[in-house]
């Protein structure tokens, strides 16, 4: 018997194109696409090609669970919901997630609100068919440097009912393309993607 199709939802945080997150997440892509994993549907979302406004904090979600803002991010709600698998790329920018990432999840408040205030699950899966991973590179190595950008996303994973599965975190790569000379690192966000595919 055939397994059914999973949807994978990849989303591009970083501003910049082809970049070393970019890098990432296509090897993960590739690891999810081998031959034998043909029953995963992978979306690819570039969050630098959106229009997504910040968060007003006018609190009209609170009432219906709808965000009143309309650009690209009401597409995004759906798809969130959606989705089995996320997986989230960011690199580091001031020991956070881009600004990109940040309007997003921001806007996410809306599905906080339909979540825990009007304790609506319109469309939400169960959550031992899902998993979010997060994929993040920073220039430094500091001790505690993906430690706020992990805890956002956590919670960013929490609200769209999405269990945290793992992540892929890499220190001390800056410039662009960078990774490419780490076949060690492309290798981990490979054997990643090949991981998510085997949980189908």
């Amino acid at each position: 018997m055939a397994r059914p199709m999973r949807k994978v939802l990849v989303i591009y945080g970083s501003p910049r194109e082809d970049g070393n997150t970019d890098i990432l997440l296509e090897e993960i892509v590739r690891g999810i696409k081998k031959e034998k994993n043909k029953n995963m549907e992978v979306e690819k979302v570039y969050l630098r090609k959106l229009c997504i406004y910040p968060c007003r904090e006018c609190r009209a979600c609170d009432k219906t669970g709808r965000c009143i803002i309309e650009d690209d991010m009401q597409k995004l709600h759906a798809k969130f919901l959606e989705a089995d698998w996320i997986i989230l790329g960011s690199p580091i920018f001031f020991y956070s997630v881009t600004a990109n990432v940040k309007a997003m999840i921001d806007r996410c408040q809306a599905l906080w609100a339909r979540k825990y205030l009007l304790r609506e699950h319109p469309g939400e899966k169960p959550k031992e068919k899902r998993g979010g991973w997060f994929v993040c590179v920073g220039a430094t190595r500091g001790k505690k440097l993906f430690e706020g950008a992990s805890l956002t996303v956590k919670y960013f994973f929490d609200t769209t009912g999405v269990p945290y599965r793992g992540e892929l975190l890499v220190r001390g790569i800056d410039k662009k393309g960078e990774v490419l000379n780490h076949p060690d690192v492309l290798s981990r966000a490979y054997s990643l993607g090949e991981n998510i595919a085997s949980l189908s």
